[in-house]
C-alpha cells in the first residue's frame, strides 16, 4: 500500500533560498547605499563644524595679539634674548631655546606646505604704558632703575627694549619692587627660572632712557597642522595644532586641538600703498587706514609692522569618507574648483591637490 507523501522537494528548497539570498542581496545594497549617503553627509557637516571652530580658535586668539607689546619703539627688534631654567634663546651663543620674535602675528609661510602662525600678546599685566630707565644698566646687572614702579610686580615677566639702533630686547622676572627708591630687581633663583645666574652676562645691555614694558604673564600660541598618520605622503589626513606655554614652561606643549584640518593659510594684511592684485582700490596710498595688499612677507622694520591692520586666515578641513571618482583615475563627482580668498582670485592652497582636497 503506497503511503502519502508529504514535503519539498529539493529543487523547491534551492529555488527558495535563490530567492531568499536574491532578497538579501537588494536588501543589503540598499542599506549600504543608505549609510553611505548618511555618511557622506554626516561628514560634511562634521568637516563644516571643525573648520568654524578651527577658525574661531585661531581668531579668538589673533584678536587678543600684541596687547600690551604692540608699541612701534618695541616691534624692530626681532628676536627676544630670553633664558630659563639652563638654558638659552637660539639668537644667544650656544642656546636651544626657540628663538622668539617680538611681533603681535607671526606668519611662517610653508612652501607646499601649511602655514604657521605665532600669536603673543600679554596677560595680567598691571601696566600697560611702559616704564624708561633713569640709569644705564650693565649686562651682569640684577637692577633697574625706572622712572615709577606702579605696575610692577614681584613675578612679572618684563621686557627690556633698547633706546638706540640696532634695537634689542631681553626677557626678564622681577623678584623685588623698591618703591620708595624707584627700582625693580630681577635676581636669579630656583622662585625666577627666566633670570640667568651672574646678572646675565650674555645678555645686551640697556643705556638710560630703554624701556620696561610689563608682559605679566606672556602668552606665545603656535598654530599649525600636522599629518594624522606621519607615514602619509599624498591625501592625508591632519589636525589643528596648538603649541601652548613656550614662555611660561621654557619648551612647547603640542595639543591637537581638531582631527581633519588638512590645511592654514594666512597673510597679512597691508596698508602700504602697493597694489599686489590681492585688493582691488581705485587708489592706492600708504598708511591712510586702508588695506591695500595682503601677503605672507614679514614686515621687517617697526614702521613696516605698523602698517598691518588686518590677518586674513583660511583653513581647509577634508570629509573622512571620501567621495569615488565618477571614473577610474579620475576625480571625485564634488567640485574640483579650488577655494579664493575674498575679494582676490589667487588660491591660497595652491600646495593642496584638487582632487583630494575637494574629496
Amino acid at each position: 500500500m503506497k503511503r502519502t507523501q508529504h514535503g519539498m522537494t529539493l529543487v523547491e528548497v534551492l529555488v527558495a533560498i535563490a530567492i531568499g539570498l536574491i532578497g538579501i542581496l537588494i536588501i543589503t545594497q540598499a542599506y549600504l547605499a543608505s549609510d553611505s549617503f548618511n555618511r557622506s553627509t554626516l561628514g560634511e557637516g562634521g568637516a563644516q563644524t571643525n573648520g568654524t571652530i578651527a577658525l574661531y580658535t585661531v581668531q579668538r586668539d589673533l584678536r587678543m595679539s600684541g596687547y600690551g607689546m604692540a608699541d612701534s619703539r618695541a616691534l624692530g627688534c626681532g628676536n627676544i634674548q630670553w633664558y630659563y631654567n639652563g638654558a638659552y634663546s637660539g639668537n644667544i651663543a650656544g642656546g636651544t631655546l626657540p628663538n622668539l620674535t617680538l611681533a603681535p602675528v607671526l606668519i611662517t609661510a610653508g612652501a607646499g606646505a601649511p602655514d604657521t602662525i605665532t600669536i603673543m600678546y600679554s596677560t595680567d599685566a598691571n601696566r600697560m604704558v611702559p616704564g624708561t630707565l633713569t640709569k644705564p644698566m650693565p649686562d651682569p646687572s640684577a637692577e633697574l632703575n625706572v622712572d615709577g614702579t606702579v605696575g610692577f610686580e614681584a613675578g612679572d615677566l618684563v621686557l627690556l627694549v633698547s633706546d638706540t639702533a640696532p634695537v634689542t630686547c631681553t626677557l626678564e622676572q622681577l623678584t623685588t619692587v623698591q618703591t620708595s627708591s624707584s627700582k625693580i630687581q630681577h635676581n636669579p633663583g630656583a622662585s625666577a627660572p627666566y633670570n640667568p645666574p651672574g646678572g646675565g652676562s650674555l645678555f645686551s645691555s640697556y643705556g638710560t632712557n630703554s624701556l620696561v614694558f610689563n608682559l605679566g604673564n606672556p602668552i606665545v600660541h603656535m598654530y599649525s597642522v600636522v599629518k594624522t598618520d606621519a607615514t602619509c605622503v599624498t591625501g592625508c589626513q591632519g589636525s589643528l595644532r596648538l603649541t601652548d606655554g613656550i614662555l611660561q614652561g621654557g619648551a612647547g606643549t603640542p595639543y591637537d586641538l581638531l582631527d581633519g584640518i588638512v590645511d592654514l593659510k594666512a597673510q597679512y594684511g597691508k596698508d602700504n600703498g602697493v597694489d599686489n592684485g590681492t585688493v582691488s582700490h581705485t587708489t592706492y596710498t600708504a598708511n591712510d587706514g586702508i588695506v591695500d595688499s595682503y601677503d605672507s612677507t614679514t614686515p621687517a622694520t617697526a614702521s613696516d609692522w605698523q602698517q598691518v591692520l588686518t590677518i586674513r586666515l583660511a583653513v581647509l578641513a577634508r570629509v573622512g569618507n571620501y567621495e569615488k571618482p565618477a571614473t577610474a583615475g579620475g576625480n571625485c563627482a564634488a567640485t574640483t574648483a579650488m577655494p579664493t580668498w575674498s575679494g582676490s582670485t589667487g588660491s591660497p592652497f595652491n600646495a593642496i591637490d584638487v582632487s583630494t582636497a575637494s574629496s
